[in-house]
């Protein structure tokens, strides 16, 4: 079923015009670059909640297709906490551990980072210690990390299946 922008649902222009108002001002703010970054991402945004909107509908209809538009709408969104949560974990020390460390009061131990270099080094789980006893990195990272991946993962794997079981549907219908 699609969905127009008629008298009956005023909140889609209303929400595009907001996109191109945001658009122009972070233009003008900004650059063009910035601009068409932020006109997409509020567009993604828009086909983020049509998506969950038509999953929870099909979901309350009992309908096939609910799991999938589910699925459609949690993938984006796990990926941008995903990324989120990891940038702020890996640029949390920023350039100079050291000088973290002295903004939230802590002492820096060169001798332990120099012993435990390659922990700062890993991609997973994120640490960037200052001492034995207090890590730059917040508590929320690593487990929101591995949160939004076993998200993301289980999206794509929803939407893979009921992308094969559409196409073994259509095969079948095609040789009978």
């Amino acid at each position: 079923m699609r969905v127009r922008s008629t008298p009956q649902h005023p909140e889609k222009l209303l929400y595009f015009s907001g996109v191109a108002l945001m658009g122009f001002f972070s233009f003008l703010a900004f650059g063009w670059l910035f601009a068409v970054l932020t006109a997409f991402l509020l567009s993604a945004g828009l086909l983020v909640v049509i998506a969950a909107r038509r999953g929870v509908r099909a979901l309350r209809a009992g309908g096939r297709g609910a799991w999938p538009m589910l699925a459609l709408a949690t993938a984006p969104v796990s990926l941008l906490g995903l990324l989120v949560s990891y940038c702020v974990g890996a640029f949390s020390g920023a350039l100079r551990v050291e000088k973290s460390c002295r903004v939230r009061q802590e002492p820096y131990d060169a001798a332990y980072q120099a012993q435990h270099a390659a922990e700062t080094d890993r991609w997973f789980p994120l640490h960037n210690k200052c001492n034995a006893g207090f890590d730059v990195v917040p508590g929320w990272v690593n487990p929101a990390v591995v949160i939004f991946t076993v998200l993301l993962a289980a999206a794509v794997g929803t939407v893979a299946v009921a992308a094969v079981t559409h196409l073994r549907t259509i095969r079948t219908k095609r040789n009978t």
